[in-house]
């Protein structure tokens, strides 16, 4: 009978043990859709995104292609540029560029690696974690970022 009691609980506690020891930390705030909202070279000038789309398109509306977004899954981070094609009234082919992604422990950048190369990225959140902000700690460039939010579809 003790055995018979003994063991249940045993195997109880173990499971409680071992469910317990696995801290599932919450997902990290980078992953999702994004579009760019400005880009700020190393010299400081700002580059509003919609503000450069939409005067362009207002010149040329076969510039309506022209975007630039980020999607960021658990492993890799991508990023999709569209440019104009200054030779025609149209857009270049898609410009993508993928990169496996961590966070380091001890300095909090975040470190994209394509191949040999890594760059260091401060990034930062706001706006309830739907705004970020890039700064490249090489270059000193900064990229800002709206989360792009799909609302439900409701069927009727």
């Amino acid at each position: 009978m003790i055995f018979k009691t003994k063991v249940p609980l045993f195997l109880l506690g173990l499971l409680l043990f071992v469910r317990c020891g696995k801290e599932e930390l919450p997902p990290d705030k980078l992953l999702g859709s994004w579009e760019v909202v400005s880009i700020t070279d190393e010299t400081g000038q700002v580059i509003i995104w919609d503000d450069l789309r939409e005067t362009l398109v207002s010149l040329i509306p076969e510039y309506s292609c022209l975007e630039f977004t980020a999607t960021a899954t658990e492993q890799i981070v991508s990023t999709r540029y569209v440019f104009v094609d200054v030779n025609s009234r149209g857009c270049l082919s898609p410009s993508i560029a993928v990169y496996t992604w961590k966070v380091n422990s001890e300095t909090g950048l975040y470190e994209f690696t394509q191949g040999t190369n890594i760059v260091n990225y401060l990034i930062t959140f706001s706006n309830n974690d739907n705004r970020m902000t890039w700064n490249d700690q090489t270059s000193g460039a900064i990229t800002v970022w709206e989360r792009v939010i799909t609302e439900p579809t409701t069927t009727e």
